[in-house]
């Protein structure tokens, strides 16, 4: 990128790493760095501030804002971290607009899954529409809505959390999307379908489907299949012009994939029966790219 082009810092907080790049106003990345993310939320808090200083730091290009996307459900106006699981212990109430980088540099914040269905309309393969239902797998299942080009953030932050649909019933008790087709699920099922003792790596049920496993393609085609048909109801509740579907468990493949899109077809309803379902493009930048791109909105406003 040009040495004196105008930049902001993307900054994704997750619960085991934390991800920080220099983002032109075209969404091109510049240099990135990573740390683990701490264990508290002041030391999480004083890692971004000091992986946002350091950026700063190495280059001469004017920094003009932050754009932060985090695990939890985000209080957008405010700055503030509404709720937030065991995998970010205490990170519940945590201010991110307090990090006070350089002088006193704009912040803008979102959930780390509103962050990358910014990103991917924006810049992604949401590109082309202008309304996207945006799902992440992996350990576990998350969602946004992009409506007219713009996130909907709900009444309460959490519009597309699609993870808390109740799916099942196990023993009387309600089992919701996120426990029924995430990457643990398909542990859980491989686990059962294989009678082994303890719970296997996705990673390695992966590699064993590669090699011709049946119960380890099976599971993996199993909840793919249930998830393709939760999606396939989702698309005509919420009737976006297309769904952009990322996270670790697509990087299966087509195994997994192929079996996902087989079932969303099969279930979709004749009226939405040509919704496009693609897999989200930006990798493992997806988030960090996204509150990029929330910062440039934020200071071009």
């Amino acid at each position: 990128m040009p040495e004196q082009e105008a930049l902001v810092i993307g900054l994704d907080i997750g619960g085991s790493k934390m991800l920080a790049g220099l983002v032109t106003r075209a969404g091109e990345v510049g240099l990135i760095r990573q740390v683990a993310t701490a264990p508290s939320p002041p030391a999480i808090l004083g890692a971004a501030r000091s992986l946002c200083e350091s950026l700063i730091d190495s280059v001469t290009a004017p920094v003009l804002g932050i754009g932060i996307g985090s695990a939890g459900v985000i209080d957008t106006k405010e700055g503030r971290v509404i709720f937030a699981n065991d995998n970010l212990p205490g990170w519940t109430g945590a201010r991110l607009t307090d990090l006070e980088i350089g002088k006193s540099l704009p912040i803008a914040v979102s959930n780390d899954v509103r962050a990358l269905a910014y990103g991917e309309a924006l810049v992604g393969a949401g590109a082309d529409y202008d309304s996207l239902l945006c799902v992440t797998v992996g350990t576990g299942i998350g969602g946004a809505l992009i409506m007219n080009g713009e996130v909907w953030h709900g009444a309460n932050y959490s519009a597309g959390e699609i993870g808390y649909l109740v799916v099942d019933w196990a023993d009387e008790k309600p089992l919701i999307l996120d426990q029924y087709a995430s990457g643990p699920a398909i542990e859980r099922a491989y686990q059962a379908a294989s009678g082994r003792d303890r719970r296997m790596p996705l990673e390695e049920i992966a590699l064993l489907a590669k090699d011709g496993d049946a119960p380890a393609t099976e599971a993996i085609q199993m909840k793919a299949r249930q998830l393709g048909a939760i999606l396939a109801g989702c698309a005509t509740a919420l009737n976006p012009a297309a769904l952009v579907v990322g996270g670790g468990v697509p990087e299966i493949g087509a195994l997994w994939w192929d079996a996902l899109e087989a079932a969303f077809r099969q279930n979709l309803p004749p009226p939405v029966s040509t919704t496009p379902l693609l897999p989200a493009t930006l990798g493992t930048n997806s988030v960090m790219l996204g509150a990029a791109m929330l910062a440039w909105k934020m200071v071009d406003a």
